[in-house]
């Protein structure tokens, strides 16, 4: 799918294929290959580049070329139905002389949602504009799904230590999972928007250029927000497999510690159940002397294991 904006006044407006001439952005969502061939021919972009912009494993970067520049960023993938469970996908921004095109898979926004969630809404008339604007939007939707991070850590390490722990245990390697996922994209991230000084059709003035300096500032503050936020996991996971370590050693004292309590009453009735002569097989309180013997066996043992603290 694809859609064309132009500027009306400062906002994006979405116009038809025929209006191709006035549009600043054009937004290519998980094209097929008619849509991609003829971005291809209009704007003589590399099939091979926008293949890229659509691999899910693509890695963040930029690449100047001679027609257009190409910026590769990690965004969150949309739709994800569990809430600890993070996916990223890649977004290519391709920048032309009149044009921004992005290429990406899922649609995590559309026109006008990207200013929406800001209070003071900028004024999107140049490409410029709207290139800052995509890359601002990228990075609050991922600032938006790391900020309930923090409460979502604290609740697993509270239940993790206590005897719920196993009800949370996949939701915590899921999330330590993911953690790992977006800290590296945002690394590629980080690394990818600090060479976009070096994009030829960019042509920022001051204060765009001190926008993309906020940006990443922002980026690197997520970076390092992950970063601990990947330890603090690592930190509970070990603490969850220590907690279930020690259990199962309770566990194995508990079963032998009874075994053993159990072998003298299994050796007075294996001995008894032998056809040899033994004391008291006449008497007709046989049975009864060899069941109160083994019961006196089995207070005994049970006694000397709880002044061991054994049991």
């Amino acid at each position: 799918m694809i859609r064309y904006y132009a500027s009306d006044n400062g906002v994006l407006k979405e116009v038809d294929k025929s209006q191709l001439e006035q549009t600043i952005w054009i937004d290519l969502v998980a094209p097929n290959p008619s849509e991609a061939e003829f971005m291809s021919k209009e704007f003589d972009i590399d099939l091979q580049d926008i293949a890229d912009c659509l691999d899910p494993n693509e890695r963040s970067r930029v690449e100047i070329a001679d027609e257009y520049d190409l910026v590769v960023l990690r965004s969150l993938l949309p739709n994800a139905a569990d809430e600890d469970r993070i996916d990223t996908m890649p977004v290519g921004v391709i920048l032309t002389s009149q044009n921004v095109i992005t290429i990406r898979i899922g649609a995590t926004f559309i026109g006008r949602e990207v200013t929406a969630d800001l209070k003071r809404r900028p004024a999107l008339n140049t490409k410029e504009d709207v290139f800052v604007g995509v890359i601002q939007r990228i990075i609050r939707d991922i600032e938006h799904r790391i900020r309930p991070v923090e409460r979502r850590i604290a609740y697993i390490q509270e239940t993790i230590l206590s005897a719920r722990r196993r009800e949370v245990s996949q939701n915590a390697f899921a999330l330590s999972n993911s953690l790992i996922l977006l800290n590296t994209a945002l690394l590629s991230d980080l690394n990818a928007i600090s060479m976009l000084p070096k994009v030829r059709n960019l042509q920022m003035m001051k204060e765009k250029a001190d926008i993309m300096e906020d940006i990443e500032n922002d980026v690197a503050q997520l970076y390092e927000m992950t970063t601990i936020y990947r330890e603090i996991m690592s930190n509970i996971l070990n603490a969850y497999e220590f907690a279930e370590s020690n259990q199962l050693s309770t566990i194995m004292k508990t079963l032998t510690t009874i075994s053993l309590i159990l072998i003298l009453p299994t050796l007075l009735a294996s001995l008894y159940g032998m056809n040899v002569h033994l004391p008291f097989e006449s008497d007709p309180n046989a049975f009864w002397i060899v069941i109160g013997l083994s019961a006196v066996a089995v207070a005994g043992l049970w006694v000397v294991f709880r002044l061991k603290h054994i049991l």
